[in-house]
């Protein structure tokens, strides 16, 4: 197999030049990636950006080199686009820097998976069928990525088309995975073309590569006229649900000292001034209550927002901890913390209740995918050291909700409405969020606290994911974010309405209900899974005809050998 390398004879000074060369083309990988994620409008460079990296790629030798400026090419991606995860900018919260700092650092060996399959296969078969199997790779890698404590789906490479709603609209059927997949394509083939260009073997206007760069516009457009159809196609809502939202823009760290009276008082006088707009329905964010409404001595404040919907007839979604206790100790679970007074052991969950009108039963959903070291140490309910962590000093110490519920309510017209809530991190994962949809919620509801990141692109790249979310499902959703980014959209992912940044205020929305279910609110992850299976495949492929290789090559050795001696 035939490779471009440098010169031959390199002297000191051409082998520093290598080494720039080779930072250079990282950082452009790197920033292109970076400035491709929200809040930058900019998802098209994520077409183009990995191809300085494969070009690099083209100029090393060995894996150990290739690596290392894959390191460096993603470390500049964690670096521009999820700096602010730690809370550096206010440096107020240890394991949050330490999680954030950790991601900074580790995240980039993550990517070591999809472009060492890359590199194996073409170093085995060729560069064809390594850019023709890239695609699947990184699709497959992603997905995996997505499932088990160490999952971090935030950076799929899909999450970079969310400003783009035309493009998008075909992920109903492929979730956010199948833009990844079709931004990987564009890199393969705009690689090819430079390469192919670069080396002389094509000229700029020959027919290769003017055939070449009419298939990179043409995949490039397909996505464009299938949105466009189905946006011009739109049908016409005949339902619609009124839902209130408020954002009380409680400070993150100082509201849990917040007067409990002063802190109820406040959001149920906001859910008032919703009142004559006459919604269906009021949602509080994440957390807005800091307290445990089940704890005996909080049930007073628990009375007064029964009393306030009860008597205006409305129904309120809040976010709040959500304790329970085990009368005998062996039904609790080994995470579980004990009361070190009492003895008793319990549970308690970053949680959503809805209270309905003149019941005093309500619905509880417990958070199911906890943030990793702020709100749970990975792999905490295996390990003894952490469940001892748990259990004493409470880092990390949400426990992980049992089922996704569908909370149900009637509206102003008698009508039993149906939806999911999603609470904050949560919202970044498409097929987690699809089941809500599969078990019939009718629009989705994201609760969030993301006043934690102050004014850098954290609450953006957050509200902007919520876009894939209503696209998959086709489901409305309403937002209700403690500080904003609060926000209506459609089930074609336009955001309709949104809040400034860290101001307090409540709004109402009519948000269209729509009953069609999408392949993937039906299948979920069925194309990733493929593209998983056939990505594999070839991977698999390449170490066989090594193993085949050196097998056939210890043979021949030893035929030698005995030969000689003979």
């Amino acid at each position: 197999m035939k490779k471009m390398k440098p010169p031959e004879k390199i002297s000191l000074t051409d082998g520093k030049r290598q080494m720039r060369l080779f930072l250079f083309l990282s950082l452009l990988t790197g920033i292109g990636l970076g400035i491709s994620f929200p809040p930058f409008p900019l998802g098209v460079v994520a077409c183009f950006a990995l191809v300085p990296l494969l070009l690099l790629f083209e100029f090393t030798d060995g894996y150990a080199r290739a690596l290392r400026y894959t390191y460096v090419a993603f470390l500049i991606l964690q670096l521009i686009s999820v700096y602010w995860m730690g809370g550096f900018v206010h440096g107020r919260h240890t394991m949050q820097m330490f999680g954030g700092a950790l991601l900074i650092l580790a995240h980039p060996f993550f990517f070591f998976v999809p472009v060492l399959g890359y590199l194996l296969i073409r170093r085995t078969f060729g560069l064809v069928y390594a850019l023709v199997s890239l695609p699947f790779i990184w699709v497959g890698f992603e997905y995996i990525h997505s499932i088990g404590d160490l999952a971090f789906p935030w950076q799929t490479l899909g999450n970079t088309q969310s400003y783009d709603i035309v493009r998008s609209q075909f992920i109903s059927f492929t979730g956010v995975y199948g833009l990844s997949f079709w931004i990987i394509c564009i890199n393969a083939i705009a690689f090819y073309l430079v390469m192919n260009i670069s080396s002389k073997r094509w000229k700029p206007t020959s027919v290769p590569a003017l055939v070449t760069a009419l298939l990179i516009v043409f995949i490039h457009f397909i996505p464009f006229i299938y949105g466009s159809v189905v946006l011009s196609t739109e049908p016409a809502y005949r339902d619609s649900v009124r839902v209130g939202v408020v954002q009380p823009d409680s400070d993150p760290f100082e509201k849990w000292d917040i007067n409990r009276r002063l802190l109820t008082d406040q959001l149920l006088g906001q859910s008032a001034q919703l009142l004559p707009d006459a919604p269906d329905i009021i949602v509080w964010p994440e957390n807005a209550v800091t307290f445990s409404l089940m704890w005996p001595h909080n049930r007073i404040y628990r009375t007064m927002i029964q009393n306030f919907v009860d008597e205006h007839n409305i129904p309120i979604l809040l976010g709040l901890p959500y304790t329970i206790f085990y009368d005998d100790p062996e039904d609790a679970p080994r995470s579980a913390k004990i009361i070190p007074e009492t003895g008793d052991r319990y549970q308690s969950f970053n949680a959503a209740v809805l209270l309905h009108p003149d019941v005093e039963e309500y619905d509880f959903y417990g958070k199911i995918v906890l943030v990793p070291f702020v709100e749970k140490i990975p792999f905490g309910d295996v390990f003894e050291f952490a469940v001892k962590i748990r259990r004493t000093i409470g880092v990390g110490g949400w426990d992980v909700g049992r089922d996704t519920t569908i909370f149900s309510f009637y509206d102003n017209e008698g009508r039993i409405r149906q939806f999911g809530t999603v609470i904050c991190y949560e919202s970044a994962y498409p097929g987690f969020v699809r089941q809500f949809t599969n078990k019939g919620a009718e629009f989705l509801v994201v609760i969030t606290n993301d006043s934690w990141w102050g004014r850098t692109p954290g609450p953006r790249q957050h509200l902007q994911m919520s876009v894939f979310r209503a696209i998959e499902n086709r489901r409305a959703i309403a937002r209700s974010a403690n500080g904003g980014i609060s926000a209506f959209l459609d089930p074609y992912g336009r955001i309709l309405y949104e809040t400034e940044l860290f101001t307090r205020t409540q709004t109402i929305y009519e948000i269209p209900v729509y009953g069609h279910m999408t392949f993937y609110a039906r299948y979920g992850d069925a194309f990733s899974k493929i593209c998983l299976l056939l990505g594999v495949l070839p991977v698999v492929a390449s170490i066989g005809e090594r193993m085949r290789k050196r097998i056939f090559a210890f043979q021949d050795k030893y035929r030698k050998e005995e030969d000689t001696n003979d």
